[in-house]
């Protein structure tokens, strides 16, 4: 391990904000015990009663850390009860494996790890970071085997805050840091939507993931400080880094506490021009750090979550519950669930053998649901069912032309039609709005209007597509420009397309959480905002700061501008941010 005195600044992934300074804790994860595979078929029998006692005692554990929970951090508990469930899906594939003559301890590596291996090789980061909820199950399911429960850890003995420095932590990891004296987080692995990013938000500890080349710079002992807002780590930080560091978590604690105490306070300019905010939600885990930070509703439900890899696409039903727990956790508040988008960067269910050569001009979202139909019309019933119950709409990816609105409409129709003549309660005529995140769609906004209910514009795919830039593309991310006068013409357009078609349109993208494009698309004419849940109350803090005469004279002079550099520069001139926005 190559350790030194010296300072050194490493970038990883933002996922916990504020600021955290203590002496390194180097967590190696719990490994699995290798066990020996054969079993002699006169003990199958027996070994089967084993695991099924192991699988006893892994759920009473899960039960009991739901319990703990439940009454201040109920999102949390419910991974837990997801893991239990988990759990006894796994169970009649481990007593299969057992019955083909191996250990239980074997059924175990083979069947859930391989299981876990499979998904961590999926290129949606969504699914992907599953793999981590498996292997915690797994691991969970092993130390039952051996008389022994899940630890996190140890930090009782140590003197002052650590950091905990880690490869990657699973859920059931994470969670045991409640209540010690852990100042923040550092992960090699691990991104910003995985169950352990979640989890760390709720216990409002500083985290900083996908932090490549930590281990080989740090040693125990080590002066750490995570930057959580942006995403930085310093190793050693020198006597002016640390007392930046301990300036930083004050402010961020104070900020924080601010806007949470803002939370009910409408999110309208000083002159009483009212915004609507929104919250994106990842899972329905986050509903509640939404409605925590103030949001209306939701903006933008994703639905791939709900394909599992082993499991399949999600039937009726399962639509059905997931979408009804949420709206429930909503009660009044809108509820806008985006239709599968699968493809690209996402693990395409039942794609063709052959890979595409460039998926993200390939079959995905919208052109993925003409091309599988049948699993398409089941998700359409399941959205016609719930928009029955509540404040619900639907949204529609990828949109591209006037032809696929009129074609997803009629399909739409067709289930509405099938659900009456079977007596089943649904809602024929739901608001269906579509994605403006094609170039083609933004030209034509005046033709799609008159034909969708709401806009709700993608601006990563949108500045993507308009400016041939892959963001994913570290070699080509500098030219990926949300400040473009393509870009910027783009906007303007849909909006007041939206506008004369007497519509509402909004923006689901990270572009409208970022203060200086904030104001600038106020004064464009947006009025409607989903967002991560963490920028929500910038975003309100920042609105109640400006009036709507300075958004619109501002906007006027950005779109005079010729360039991306004149433009970012009269933003950045006029607009002071709100803490990281």
């Amino acid at each position: 391990m190559d350790v030194s005195n010296a300072m050194h600044v490493l970038d990883g992934i933002p996922v916990s904000g504020g600021s955290g300074v203590g002496r390194a804790l180097l967590y190696e994860e719990t490994h699995d015990v290798r066990a020996a595979a054969a079993l002699p078929p006169r003990d199958v029998e027996e070994e089967i009663q084993r695991l099924r006692r192991a699988g006893n005692l892994a759920r009473d554990d899960l039960a009991a850390l739901h319990e703990s929970l439940a009454a201040s951090r109920d999102a949390i508990a419910q991974i837990f009860t997801a893991h239990a469930a988990m759990l006894d899906d796994f169970m009649p594939q481990l007593e299969s494996t057992i019955r083909e003559g191996v250990t239980a301890e074997h059924a175990v590596q083979t069947v859930i790890h391989a299981a876990a291996a499979r998904i961590a090789r999926v290129k949606d980061p969504l699914l992907s970071q599953r793999a981590k909820d498996i292997v915690d199950v797994g691991r969970r399911l092993g130390r039952a085997l051996r008389g022994m429960m899940p630890e996190g850890p140890e930090t009782g003995h140590e003197n002052g805050p650590v950091v905990v420095v880690a490869r990657d932590l699973t859920p059931s990891e994470a969670v045991q840091l409640r209540g010690r004296n852990i100042a923040a987080i550092a992960l090699e692995q691990g991104g910003h939507t995985s169950h352990t990013a979640v989890i760390v938000k709720s216990l409002e500890i500083p985290c900083v993931t996908g932090v490549e080349g930590l281990a080989a710079l740090v040693g125990p002992g080590q002066m750490i400080w995570v930057d959580g807002s942006q995403g930085r780590v310093v190793v050693e930080p020198d006597a002016a880094a640390m007392e930046r560091a301990v300036e930083l978590g004050r402010r961020y604690e104070r900020l924080e506490a601010a806007l949470l105490e803002e939370s009910g306070l409408p999110p309208e300019t000083i002159d009483g021009h009212r915004a609507v905010l929104l919250a994106n939600i990842e899972y329905p885990l986050d509903v509640e750090a939404g409605l925590a930070r103030g949001a209306s509703g939701v903006g933008l439900y994703r639905t791939e979550y709900l394909y599992e890899a082993e499991g399949g696409l999600p039937t009726e039903d399962e639509h059905l519950a997931a979408y009804r727990a949420t709206l429930e956790r909503l009660g009044d508040g809108l509820l806008t669930i985006r239709t599968f988008d699968f493809g690209a960067d996402k693990e395409s269910p039942l794609a063709a053998t052959a890979p595409e050569p460039n998926p993200a001009l390939g079959v995905r979202s919208l052109r993925w649901c003409f091309a599988h139909e049948e699993p398409f019309r089941v998700q359409l019933r399941a959205l016609l069912r719930v928009a029955a119950e509540g404040n619900v709409r639907i949204m529609l990816p990828m949109v591209g032309s006037l032809e696929e609105v009129r074609r997803a409409k009629a399909l739409l129709a067709e289930t509405a039609a099938e659900l009456e003549a079977a007596g089943i309660p649904h809602r024929a005529d739901v608001p269906v709005g579509i994605m403006i995140e094609i170039p083609a769609a933004a030209v034509t906004a005046d033709l799609l209007a008159p034909e969708v209910d709401f806009f709700s514009i993608g601006s990563n795919d949108l500045i993507q597509y308009d400016l041939a830039v892959d963001r994913m593309n570290p070699r080509v991310e500098p030219l990926f420009r949300p400040s473009h006068p393509s870009v910027l013409r783009l906007l303007q357009r849909t909006i007041d397309a939206a506008a004369d078609a007497g519509i509402p349109v909004g923006m689901c993208g990270e572009m409208g959480g970022l203060s200086i494009y904030t104001v600038l698309l106020l004064g464009m004419g947006l009025r409607e905002f989903s967002l991560t849940p963490g920028y929500i109350p910038r975003v309100r803090r920042l609105l109640r700061t400006l009036t709507m005469l300075d958004a619109r004279r501002l906007a006027r002079e950005c779109l005079r501008l010729s360039t991306a550099d004149e433009i970012e520069a009269l933003l950045r001139a006029r607009v002071t941010p709100i803490g990281a926005g």
